[in-house]
């Protein structure tokens, strides 16, 4: 699994010690809490497993049924309940640390970097279609570069970047946080996260480069599991602000 922002909290290797798990309403803080055997599952930070939405529970709740009895796994194995624990213990208690870490990736943003010659006009189809996309949606275009010097980006691009996360919910901060080291972008984790961006299209423009390279020179397994590995991180990130999201069927 890629780099993400806070660290995920869960990474050790654990063996199944629980019967049965189960989702249980609770109050304060409202959501619904995922225990084993009845009692309350702690994260390393002593904070309870208690999520906002009821498919969330679930799925995260699915993933510790299905553990084999008895068997040993490591915690990477549980995406939804990593970017959960992130959520808790990272992401929700230090908000304003997490948006600097992500403003940071907006110093050199890999929509903004271009190469020259083919792989430069692949790039031009691919990145250019997203920048527009968030200029409508936000109302500044961020510049382009062919050159190898750093650009210095926008104080107004750089405010406008900074509302749109200051705007994000836990959940859509979590997904951003996962997002942009995957891509390596701060434009795509916010498409990512508004909405506007998929999966397949953020890993087909963090990939280019990697993709280009083997279409001279053949091949590589290596690259071939690294983008594998970005575009399952993606899918996993948007799965759980979907999940986190989504309303109960009487709106609750």
């Amino acid at each position: 699994m890629a780099a993400w922002i806070g660290d995920p909290p869960l990474s050790q290797s654990i063996r199944r010690f629980w019967k049965e798990v189960s989702v249980v309403p609770v109050d304060v803080p409202q959501g619904y809490e995922v225990c084993l055997d009845g009692r309350s599952f702690r994260l390393p930070g002593g904070n309870r497993l208690i999520l906002g939405t009821l498919a969330l529970a679930e799925a995260v709740a699915e993933e510790w049924r299905s553990i084999p009895p008895g068997s040993a796994f490591q915690t990477t194995s549980l995406p939804l309940t990593q970017m959960a624990g992130t959520q808790i213990e990272r992401v929700a208690p230090d908000r304003a640390q997490i948006i600097g870490q992500l403003m940071a990736y907006g110093e050199s943003d890999l929509l903004c970097y271009r190469a020259t010659g083919s792989l430069g006009r692949e790039q031009d189809a691919l990145f250019d279609p997203v920048l527009q996309r968030f200029a409508a949606r936000h109302g500044i275009m961020p510049e382009v570069t062919r050159s190898l010097l750093p650009l210095t980006v926008a104080p107004e691009l750089q405010e406008v970047c900074r509302r749109a996360l200051e705007r994000f919910d836990d959940s859509a901060l979590t997904c951003a946080a996962i997002g942009a080291p995957a891509t390596g972008s701060l434009i795509m984790a916010i498409g990512l996260a508004e909405g506007w961006m998929q999966a397949k299209e953020a890993n087909d423009m963090a990939s280019v480069e990697e993709r280009h390279q083997m279409a001279q020179w053949g091949e590589d397994d290596a690259l071939l599991q690294e983008i594998e590995r970005t575009g399952i991180d993606i899918d996993h990130a948007l799965h759980f602000l979907a999940l986190s999201q989504e309303k109960a069927p009487n709106g609750a």
